[in-house]
Parts: structure tokens; C-alpha cells; sequence
């Protein structure tokens, strides 16, 4: 492979940083942590800076302390190391082993050259991402190790951040040569991006101590971000979910990016402002229960057209709905003419035998034109815009 310009200065350089005697790296086995105001103690937590302590731990040399239980260590008798990394709160568990470094002290900025203790990160002993503990002391107050939790199977390429207790973020890829270790490489190029990021793995296999790997049906909760892949989520309704639109069922689409949501329930709040929600093509929602709207002051649906359900053969409704108040204008009218023309009938006497009624000719016309007059109105109630079947 070519150098790199000016690669062989920095490669040197490295090289004299290692040898500076102001830096010493030694291993520490943690009997505290501070978290919060109360653990370890409110008195350790103050002795150490309150707020401004937390992540500090309280440490042993491991070769002097390695065979200590932990119930017999008193806090008070340990040394303090702060967080390298003021940015990645990972703090250990109580047990577990850690490297520590000197390093500038706040004092030393102020021209002196004390330095104080700083850890980097756990020892990895047992490569498991729940506790790296030597020992089977307790791991602390609160916290308890679940053997159905397994680190996740890694690919090639892969960048994974792993929680305790069954959560994680992968960047992944399609692995064409592995489409049999997951869901997400049955279609795509290797090398497609892929990120996941799960609440909660469900171990398939309980038998055995094999990495687990994501399984989007099992996952508590989960959000998929694809480019290609086709991911096999099975919603609750996978039928024909609108005749109409025929939009395509989603544990189908690939070739293009999606992003996936799945929980048991999700929420979107949005605490000042709008909830918007845009789409290319169509809006598709479904449920086998309910769809409910509710709002505090009026519901509005804008569209040149409205239908309401589907026609048995699966296409649009054609009968127009009528205009709420011109209908009941429109009825109201007729209303009135008739009874009005009940009116002038029932006076209508014939004098002699034989001869016109005119009062009932006239209210006869008169009916006449006010129904003409309601046809044309009727014409004009008829909505253009909301439809139903």
C-alpha cells in the first residue's frame, strides 16, 4: 500500500509520545461509582465535587485488590479517577476493571504540574456487553445480569454500540454472503447502508451462547433505516389494505430507502407547534379497529374531492352527498307552498255546480311555479366535492 506523505513524521512522533514519562497507564478494579446524589453516599457525593463528580470511581490497584469481595472494602480507603471522555457517559460496574492514565489536573492549568487519575474504559475480560466483572461479587445496587442478553453478531464493516441490558445501534451493510445470519441481505448490493437501532432483542435461542442478531417481528421496539434492503416486518393488517390506491405492502418494498418504525404503540407529541406529515404519492392508514380524530376546535379536510367508503366492486362511490343547510332551505320551501296550497283548497267552493274553482287554479299555478323553482335549487345542492356509496 503507498505511504501516506508525511505519514513516516506522524508514526514517528507517536512513537516519542509513548515513551513520555508523564504518562503511566495501570489497571483498577471499581468498588464505587457516583451516579447520583445518594450513590454511593451523599457524603462521598459532596466530597468529591456534587454535580461535578459524577462518573467518578473509587478504585484499588488490581494486583493488591483482585481477591477483595467487595462488601469488605470500605470507600473511604480507595482512590478516585474521573472520566477520560467528558462526552460518553459509560460508566463501569462496581467489580469490573478499568485502565487508568495520568493526566493535567484542573490545578495543573493553573501553573502547577500535578496530574490526577483518569479512567478510559472497561477491561473487556469476557467480551460481553452486559459486565466484565472478574469476579462474582455484586455488580451494584440496582443492576442485575440477564443470561438471555447476548452481544450482537457483528459483520464485516459493522459498527455496533451495545447497551446492558438488550439495546443497541448498528451501522451496518448488506452481506450478501450471509443473507442466512440475517433479514436485511436477501436483496441489494453488499454494501448498501443499513442502520438499526433496537430497544429491547429477543434471544430465539436460549439453549445456546451465539450472538444474536436483529429480528424485527421479536424486537421490543426498533427503527430500521434502509437504502435497498427488504425488510420482512409483518403488520397487523397484510391483506389488500386499500382497493383503491393499492398501495404496496410494506414487508415488500425495496430497491429504495424506508424508514421503519415498530413497537407496541407509538406516539408522535408535538408540544408547541404542528404535526405535519407529507408524501410523494399517498397517505395510507390503517387499523383493525378504530380510526378516531378528535379536535378541540374544528376538523378540516381539504380536497377537490371526498369519497366516503368503496364501492362492493372495489371502485369509487359516485353518489354525491347534499349541502346541510340549502337542504334544509330547500325542504323548507316546500314545505310552505304546500301548505299554503292546502290552505287555499280547503275555501274553494263551487258556485254554481259545475263552474271553476278559480281560488284552486290559483293556488294550483301558484304550486306550480314554487316546485319548478325548487327543482332549479335542487340542482344546486347537489356537492361537488364529497362522495359516498
Amino acid at each position: 500500500m503507498r505511504t501516506r506523505e508525511n505519514l513516516s513524521g506522524i508514526v514517528s512522533s507517536m512513537g516519542k509520545s509513548r515513551n513520555n514519562p508523564s504518562i503511566n497507564s495501570q489497571i483498577g478494579k471499581v468498588f464505587g461509582i457516583i451516579t447520583t446524589q445518594n450513590t454511593p453516599t451523599k457524603e462521598l457525593f459532596d466530597a468529591n465535587g456534587g454535580y461535578n463528580g459524577i462518573g467518578t470511581i473509587f478504585y484499588l490497584d488490581y494486583d493488591t485488590s483482585k481477591n477483595s469481595e467487595i462488601s469488605t472494602v470500605s470507600l473511604n480507603s480507595c482512590k478516585t479517577a474521573k472520566p477520560f471522555h467528558s462526552s460518553n457517559q459509560n460508566y463501569p460496574l462496581v467489580g469490573e476493571l478499568v485502565e487508568l492514565i495520568d493526566a493535567p489536573s484542573p490545578a495543573s492549568q493553573a501553573g502547577s504540574n500535578l496530574t490526577q487519575k483518569y479512567y478510559k474504559g472497561v477491561i473487556n475480560i469476557w467480551n460481553n456487553s452486559q459486565q466484565n466483572s472478574p469476579s462474582n461479587d455484586s455488580l451494584g445496587k440496582t443492576f442485575n445480569e440477564n443470561s438471555d442478553i447476548r452481544n450482537l453478531i457483528s459483520f464485516e464493516g459493522d459498527r455496533i454500540y451495545q447497551g446492558r441490558k438488550g439495546n443497541g445501534l448498528r451501522f451496518g451493510s448488506t452481506v450478501k454472503s450471509t443473507l442466512n445470519l440475517n433479514e436485511w441481505s436477501t436483496v441489494g448490493n453488499d454494501g448498501d447502508p443499513i442502520t438499526i437501532l433496537v430497544n429491547g432483542y429477543v434471544t430465539t435461542d436460549l439453549k445456546n451462547i451465539t450472538p444474536n442478531v436483529e429480528e424485527i417481528n421479536k424486537e421490543l421496539s426498533s427503527i430500521y433505516l434502509t437504502s435497498t434492503q427488504q425488510i420482512p416486518l409483518l403488520p397487523d393488517r397484510n391483506d389488500i389494505l386499500n382497493p383503491i390506491t393499492k398501495p404496496l405492502q410494506v414487508n415488500k418494498y425495496f430497491d429504495k430507502s424506508q424508514l421503519l418504525f415498530n413497537s407496541d404503540r407509538l406516539v408522535l407529541n408535538s408540544k408547541k407547534d404542528e404535526v405535519m406529515i407529507f408524501a410523494k404519492t399517498n397517505i395510507e392508514l390503517n387499523t383493525n379497529n378504530i380510526i378516531n380524530l378528535n379536535a378541540g376546535e374544528r376538523t378540516h379536510l381539504n380536497s377537490p374531492r371526498n369519497f366516503i367508503g368503496t364501492n362492493s366492486d372495489g371502485t369509487l362511490p359516485t353518489e354525491p352527498l347534499l349541502l346541510g343547510n340549502q337542504t334544509s332551505y330547500l325542504l323548507a320551501d316546500l314545505m310552505l307552498a304546500i301548505g299554503e296550497f292546502g290552505c287555499d283548497v280547503s275555501s274553494a267552493i263551487s258556485a254554481p255546480a259545475g263552474s271553476p274553482l278559480v281560488e284552486l287554479n290559483t293556488a294550483g299555478n301558484k304550486l306550480s311555479t314554487s316546485i319548478d323553482n325548487l327543482i332549479d335549487k335542487l340542482e344546486k345542492i347537489v356537492s361537488q366535492q364529497n362522495y359516498t356509496s
